[in-house]
């Protein structure tokens, strides 16, 4: 997740009507753009414009593969889910621009609400699909997986199951020290992740084959 930006829809606009919130819900969405550059960014000039509300939309955050923003307080009503999910939830919207990474975007996605179950005090039973207020195919990749993405919230499984290398070369280590070189892999080699780890403030997973190998997504995809 990182940090978590704030770019707030303004208090004047009609589509941030100011009604207070007390969540006991988190509701689930996909953007369904798939554009090149419709990440969260995009999102967050979309929602304080003037289509957006005209149409009577906003929301609390908006995800990518890069960055978390902040558009609603948590203690706000916005309008995403039909009367009964925006009286209850807070609404997140996943990125789906085809220049971006999914996976990268679900991981920090299961990040942020995670962090928001623990401030809020909501549990995973309560973290539910848009389609879950209204019947709408929305969050439509993450309804063809919903059990195990509930199962990564409740931290069953949290870790992509393998890793892919996109840049041309990339080195992998023989313990958990960034100055512990060992072999270089090649673009499109693929790992079976076993763990996860922070060394000097940086994501590497340990491979089942015992070496470490970066978690950083400008040189692997994560694959689930």
């Amino acid at each position: 997740m990182g940090t978590i930006k704030q770019d707030l829809i303004p208090s004047t606009n009609s589509n941030r009507p100011g009604t207070p919130l007390t969540p006991t819900h988190i509701t689930v969405h996909e953007t369904a753009n798939t554009s090149i550059g419709a990440n969260a960014a995009m999102h967050a000039a979309y929602v304080k414009g003037q289509d957006a509300q005209n149409r009577q939309v906003s929301w609390h955050y908006t995800v990518d593969d890069r960055e978390t923003i902040q558009h609603l307080p948590t203690n706000e009503v916005g309008w995403h889910a039909g009367r009964a999910g925006n009286a209850a939830s807070i609404g997140i919207e996943l990125c789906v621009n085809r220049d971006g990474n999914f996976a990268q975007t679900r991981a920090s996605a299961v990040a942020l609400i995670q962090h928001l179950m623990s401030e809020l005090g909501i549990g995973v039973a309560n973290v539910v699909t848009h389609q879950h207020w209204t019947g709408k195919n929305c969050p439509a990749n993450l309804l063809n997986d919903w059990a195990r993405f509930k199962e990564e919230l409740s931290g069953g499984s949290n870790l992509p199951r393998r890793v892919r290398v996109i840049s041309s070369q990339l080195w992998v280590y023989n313990r958990p020290d960034w100055n512990a070189r060992y072999t270089i892999v090649n673009q499109g080699e693929v790992f079976t992740v076993d763990s996860a780890l922070t060394v000097n403030g940086s994501t590497m997973y340990r491979l089942r084959s015992g070496l470490y190998i970066t978690g950083n997504t400008q040189f692997v995809e994560l694959l689930y």
